[in-house]
């Protein structure tokens, strides 16, 4: 292969991996307004939501693409600007689907305690898979917004258990073990 050849492969090999969409960009979201998934599945973790649009009642879905099976924690909002009902979104729910599973998000904190209402899980096993995330409300103004975290967090697998469990072990073995030393003064 020439020089000129090899540059040009780098070259081209540069130019696909800018113009390629990165894991994280792949992920969809529909749905009135300007919605968007953030979420990696590389790092099991990412944000979504929608940064305005909305006028009246809406649905949003987003999808997301687990790769390890951990611990899922999840939560949305509102963002309340002060504007009154100008930003104001009143969720009717948050449902999230995919390999045989239904978890429904529960209202946290809102109304009629506050305008900004809190949605979320508790913290709950799933495994690899895609899953979907609907999001469905009322907005009463298009400058309202809010915004969503998704992250999963890896569980330890038994091994690994094993291996912290002698490590402690050992450390505590070796304490056990060690010989105090007097110390004399003349």
């Amino acid at each position: 292969m020439t020089k000129f050849a090899s540059l040009a492969a780098v070259t081209l090999a540069a130019t696909v991996s800018m113009v390629a969409p990165t894991v994280a960009q792949a992920q969809t979201a529909t749905g009135p307004g300007m919605a968007y998934n953030l979420y990696s599945p590389t790092a099991g973790s990412g944000t979504f939501g929608n940064n305005g649009g909305l006028s009246g009642v809406f649905t949003n879905v987003f999808t997301f693409v687990v790769t390890r099976t951990g611990v899922l924690s999840a939560d949305f909002s509102n963002a309340s600007t002060g504007n009154g009902l100008a930003s104001d979104i009143d969720f009717s729910s948050g449902v999230l689907t995919g390999n045989n599973t239904t978890i429904n998000f529960t209202r946290l904190l809102g109304e009629p305690l506050s305008t900004i209402e809190v949605w979320g899980i508790d913290p709950t096993n799933i495994t690899a898979g895609t899953y979907t995330l609907t999001v469905s409300g009322n907005s009463f103004g298009t400058i309202a917004t809010y915004a969503g975290n998704f992250n999963v967090s890896a569980v330890p697998e038994p091994a690994a258990w094993a291996l912290m469990m002698i490590g402690v072990g050992a450390v505590g073995g070796a304490l056990r073990r060690r010989q105090r030393v007097s110390v004399r003064f003349a």
